[in-house]
């Protein structure tokens, strides 16, 4: 059976967000107590479910900014599920404002990344799309945010990611104090939660991202408005700030590369790189392609399959 962990840091003055979206949850579902207890708090599952498994995890923390204290407890009891995500809030200096984000997790600097199933991943974004315009939040927009992991800023170590077991995504809502509040905002992710499933046995095209930046219209329009057969579906998104600072021109960043790769089940049928990625590092990138034996595609490629009023 099929299980995702939904986690939630209680402490509104740590996490303005994930309070907010667990109150929507529980006006949208009947959740029911386990007898299992993780931070202090009851494990909660929703109920009348069957062929999945949620299960609601309260934290006094915020959990990507304490795995080593976190990642041994989610291994513990969690260690089989398909994918732990994070609820919780995005901002930044040039952050976008009224956004949705599904985020996955991994540290370009270490070449270490989260394990990630390409099929939630997409079914994640399509939820969200789909409960945005259901909801009328014209003003918000959904997107697939490039890979990293805030630890990193705490002065975590990018190969402390690999201590955790399950994939872990982060889902957020951005990037102002008004949009972490808005109530609207908060119900469409948790209506999000609930099907997170919904699209799981549909094939799919898994894509690995490569170049542009950290919200990359292009490659989030390639999965919200794919016409393929089968659909695409992307992962991780390595933008090209950080493969600039990692030093992903190099070949010695290959064994990176494949690294990333692995980590994504199922594997990759293509790679897209955005247009604007340097030759060097587009080399890099196709050398793997090549020792794959897959095609690598511009972003541009996707042209025809994407409505023009959407195209970057």
């Amino acid at each position: 059976m099929r299980h995702a962990v939904f986690v939630f840091c209680v402490d509104r003055e740590k996490d303005p967000v994930a309070g907010h979206v667990l109150d929507a949850l529980k006006a949208e579902c009947a959740l029911v107590a386990t007898s299992f207890e993780f931070d202090g708090y009851s494990v909660l599952e929703v109920a009348g479910l069957h062929d999945a498994r949620i299960s609601i995890v309260a934290t006094n923390e915020v959990v990507s900014n304490d795995y080593a204290r976190y990642a041994p407890m989610f291994n513990d009891r969690f260690g089989d599920a398909n994918v732990i995500g994070i609820v919780n809030w995005h901002e930044g200096t040039n952050a976008p404002n009224a956004i949705f984000s599904v985020q996955t997790t991994g540290d370009l600097g270490t070449g270490t990344f989260s394990a990630v199933d390409p099929r939630i991943t997409r079914g994640l974004l399509l939820a969200v799309e789909a409960e945005r315009v259901s909801s009328g939040l014209d003003s918000f927009r959904t997107y697939l945010e490039a890979t990293h992991w805030s630890g990193i800023k705490g002065g975590d170590a990018g190969t402390l990611l690999a201590d955790l077991r399950p994939s872990a995504v982060d889902i957020e809502i951005g990037s102002s104090p008004e949009e972490w509040a808005n109530p609207l905002a908060a119900r469409v992710l948790a209506r999000s939660l609930l099907r997170i499933f919904d699209r799981i046995e549909e094939p799919v095209h898994s894509v690995l991202c490569i170049g542009g930046v950290h919200f990359e219209p292009s490659f989030t329009n390639a999965v919200l408005q794919s016409h393929d057969r089968p659909p695409i579906a992307a992962s991780h998104v390595l933008p090209n700030h950080w493969l600039v600072s990692a030093g992903y021109d190099q070949e010695s960043r290959l064994i990176d590369l494949r690294a990333c790769v692995h980590s994504i089940v199922g594997g990759i049928q293509s790679i897209v790189y955005h247009d604007k990625l340097k030759a060097p590092f587009k080399r890099v990138a196709r050398l793997l392609a090549e020792e794959l034996g897959i095609p690598m595609l511009s972003h541009k490629k996707l042209r025809a399959t994407l409505p023009q009023d959407i195209i970057e």
